[in-house]
């Protein structure tokens, strides 16, 4: 806590106040709120000192010229002597997610705002899919780790689906989703890689005052089909709200972004691989609520498929 004392003192050396503490949020990654006088701050530090946090620091910048809303970078250090990994220090979007504001009206309107620029985000060319690659200091191109869609898609569906059967899935439903998959294998091979948020559900768009601020955390982007974020948001629709608002955020995506063809079943089924490989990740953990939820919702983008 000493050195992160001492950072701060370097990064706002005329401030007339300056605190750091740790926050509650932040399971694989540290992250720390620098409150300057009346501003707050936040400090994150790489998962591993090997990576750098320079490719995220470029997608706030580009996205911040887009004019989407995210934390703008305020300070960057590829490998910090002090602390031995990288770290970044982001601006505050103020306020709180939107599944915690009680007006359904006002979370519908702050949802399809963020759908606008969701879509900006998701324009965003990556050359490659997966995790985008974190070992390079100077970023000028976003690159993913796998050539091809299909490859990312396939490298760990068999292991999952056998290890869920039986286990968390039923083997009607592993049998139904081979099914699928072998059904949509065209939808599969996308030739274009879009930069994807990786986590985006009602967590990460926040609202003040019941007016939308903006959207937090991009420590899981990767490149991805165009769909894929809107899968994930339609697998965790409902988990945090008592409602749906997967509509809203289309509506707001529309706006910008054209959908494709048959866009809803191609949602259906983004969300329905990326809750096997979360269901698959969950195994040997105790049982708990969101386990229940994955399979829940698994077995609905199952039933959805079918029709």
């Amino acid at each position: 806590m000493a050195a992160l004392a001492a950072l701060a003192e370097d990064l706002f050396p005329r401030a007339r106040r300056c605190s750091i503490e740790r926050t509650e949020a932040g399971s694989s990654t540290q992250v720390y709120r620098i409150r300057r006088d009346d501003a707050v701050y936040f400090l994150r530090f790489a998962e591993q000192p090997g990576e750098s946090l320079a490719a995220e620091a470029r997608v706030h910048a580009l996205l911040h010229e887009r004019g989407v809303r995210v934390p703008e970078i305020v300070h960057l250090e590829d490998r910090s002597a002090a602390f031995g990994r990288s770290l970044m220090v982001t601006s505050e979007i103020a306020g709180r997610p939107v599944s915690e504001c009680a007006d359904e009206a006002s979370v519908r309107a702050i949802v399809t705002e963020a759908g606008r620029d969701l879509a900006i985000i998701n324009s965003l060319p990556v050359e490659g899919f997966g995790w985008i690659r974190r070992n390079q200091a100077d970023v000028t191109r976003l690159q993913g780790q796998f050539a091809s869609h299909s490859d990312w898609v396939y490298e760990h569906l068999d292991a999952d689906l056998d290890a869920l059967e039986g286990t968390m899935l039923p083997t009607a439903d592993v049998r139904s989703i081979r099914c699928v998959v072998r059904r949509c294998a065209a939808w599969l091979r996308e030739d274009q890689a879009r930069l994807a948020h990786g986590d985006f559900d009602t967590t990460h768009i926040y609202e003040k005052d019941c007016q939308y601020s903006g959207i937090i955390d991009f420590g899981e982007i990767r490149g991805a089909g165009p769909l894929y974020d809107l899968g994930h948001f339609r697998l965790h629709d409902g988990e945090r709200l008592p409602y749906c608002v997967l509509p809203n955020l289309l509506e707001g995506y529309a706006q910008i972004a054209e959908l494709p063809p048959e866009f809803e079943q191609r949602i259906y089924l983004s969300a329905l691989l990326i809750g096997v490989r979360a269901l698959a990740r969950s195994l040997g953990r105790p049982n708990d609520v969101y386990q229940a939820f994955l399979r829940q919702a698994v077995h609905r983008q199952i039933a959805a498929l079918r029709v």
